[in-house]
């Protein structure tokens, strides 16, 4: 007796068929490759230098905003435009200052956010640091950008030396800022802290060893 295969019913042709082009679908959508900065995660970049100035001096030339565009790299004016209330030494801090910062063809002015503890750090935020989301004084290229300088005097080592550490956050916009700029960025923490060393030798040449 001879069997005779039944062709499957409409609806599980159907279903098939629909399997075959979701998978098709699927393949066809898979990028070709990732860009870096492609996840939305913050990046960071780290430098370090021991220097052989007390931390006060050292401190004050990194809370000179100002004076940022005669050192700092990529810095083509720095401007302070709000100042904190007298604190109890009659000394007032700067809160907000604009940045003109180009790095990797980019050109970007910052609006920062400063928050001074006096003889210990400097931190300077443009943008959000909340995840998923800009702020007023977020900038095209970047969704957030965290710059905080670290002053600690190292009293193990022969007096004086001074820590200076400097970490910026960071956030792109766009993966493609990201591809376009990574030559670069991962140099930038370096170059500045570089920099700031030859500020100070400048400025504090005098003062070594005293």
């Amino acid at each position: 007796m001879a069997l005779r295969l039944l062709p499957p019913p409409r609806a599980s042709l159907a279903a098939s068929r629909i399997a075959s082009s979701a998978s098709r679908a699927s393949k066809l959508s898979r990028p070709f490759f990732t860009l870096p900065g492609s996840s939305p995660t913050t990046q960071t970049l780290t430098a370090t230098r021991t220097l052989p100035y007390a931390p006060a001096p050292l401190y004050d030339l990194i809370a000179d905003v100002d004076s940022y565009v005669q050192f700092v790299p990529y810095c083509s004016r720095s401007r302070v435009t709000r100042w904190s209330d007298p604190d109890a030494t009659g000394r007032r801090w700067p809160t907000v200052a604009d940045l003109n910062v180009g790095w990797g063809g980019f050109d970007e002015v910052f609006t920062s956010r400063l928050r001074c503890v006096p003889g210990v750090s400097v931190e300077a935020v443009s943008g959000s640091t909340q995840p998923g989301g800009g702020g007023p004084d977020a900038s095209a290229v970047f969704r957030s950008l965290v710059t905080k300088w670290s002053v600690k005097e190292l009293a193990s080592l022969p007096s004086p030396s001074t820590e200076i550490h400097l970490a910026i956050d960071f956030q792109f916009t766009n993966p493609l800022y990201a591809a376009v700029s990574a030559a670069v960025s991962d140099k930038v923490a370096g170059l500045m802290i570089e920099a700031f060393e030859k500020q100070a030798r400048r400025k504090l040449g005098s003062q070594r060893r005293l």
